[in-house]
């Protein structure tokens, strides 16, 4: 049953209403008997500072420290906080005034909780995103080697196209060449059936002429 107590009072702040202080934050709890009376030490991290928003400060939580108490000293246990009075009554005023603070310091962990909400939801869509960068990286990579790639057949294409114009300026050149050749074939077929023909008709004048005969007219 004690352990079962001692066990409700750990991760929760600590509020004394004699002192009208906040004494800290409790995170660990031993069991102390002494004779027939048991105390709870509680290991508590004392409060430094706390801005007038709610709003935890940095630095605010100093190193740990151990308080005894007995189970008559506690007044009250919240979800959130334990408040204190070391076997006293304290003032209906300080009373409020400390709900008051014990009111704040519940809404702090409420609103603690929903910022924790909101990073982690933070945290996923920031996630979703670099995957979504990483994608379109990748895409972006892929599209640049398909840019290399149509610039290489681009290169290629009009490398290509430009041979094609010089093999057909070779094609002409050659058709020329043809003609001229051709030409030069007539005029030498010409030329060489004029000198068998001078050739022929000055055979037979010699002949016609070693026999007395007239010469040819071939």
């Amino acid at each position: 049953m004690e352990n079962q107590q001692g066990n409700q009072l750990v991760n929760k702040f600590v509020v004394s209403l004699t002192d009208g202080q906040i004494l800290g934050y409790v995170t660990d709890i031993n069991v102390e008997v002494d004779h027939d009376q048991f105390y709870f030490i509680l290991k508590i991290k004392p409060l430094e500072n706390i801005s007038k928003s709610g709003e935890l400060q940095p630095g605010m939580f100093s190193s740990e420290r151990k308080i005894k108490i007995k189970p008559t000293d506690i007044v009250s246990v919240g979800p959130d906080v334990i408040i204190l009075g070391n076997g006293q009554v304290p003032p209906i005023r300080e009373i409020e005034r400390l709900h008051n603070i014990a009111s704040e310091y519940n809404a702090l962990v409420k609103e603690l909780e929903h910022k924790e909400k909101v990073i982690a939801e933070l945290k996923e869509e920031n996630s979703k995103l670099i995957k979504q960068i990483d994608e379109l990286t990748r895409e972006v990579k892929r599209l640049q080697v398909l840019k290399e790639d149509f610039e290489h057949l681009k290169e290629q294409l009009i490398k290509q196209e430009g041979q094609l114009e010089m093999a057909k300026e070779y094609i002409k050149l050659l058709e020329g060449l043809r003609h001229d050749i051709d030409q030069i074939k007539a005029d030498v077929e010409t030329l060489i059936k004029g000198y068998i023909e001078d050739v022929i008709r000055k055979i037979v004048n010699e002949e016609l002429n070693a026999r007395g005969l007239k010469k040819t007219l071939l």
